[in-house]
């Protein structure tokens, strides 16, 4: 399994690829201000990302502009984060066919 999919895996410790993010973060020493002022992506959104806490987000493709941006500068596959976002976007919108800006 790749280590993308290790964190939707069922009992997983924390779903999601924010516990992906935080751990490169802090593997680099790379504080939030510093990952702040380099991807200039506010610092309560990267901790929103790091926590996969996207509801006091702006709309979802700016979310995932952000996980691409901010996985890139930590030398992961941004491309490949993101796309697993908006999987998962796109899976909730389904679900419960509100409009997509309540993601």
């Amino acid at each position: 399994m790749r280590e993308i999919d290790k964190g939707y895996a069922p009992g997983a410790e924390r779903p999601g690829i924010g516990h992906m993010l935080e751990r490169e973060r802090r593997r680099r020493g790379v504080s939030l201000e510093e990952a702040e002022q380099a991807t200039r992506i506010r610092k309560d959104y990267l901790e929103r990302l790091e926590s996969d806490d996207h509801s006091a987000m702006p709309e979802p493709i700016y979310v995932r502009g952000f996980v691409r941006v901010y996985a890139n500068y930590l030398g992961l596959d941004g491309d490949r984060f993101a796309a697993q976002v908006r999987f998962w976007q796109e899976r909730r919108r389904s679900t419960r066919r509100g409009p997509l800006w309540d993601i």
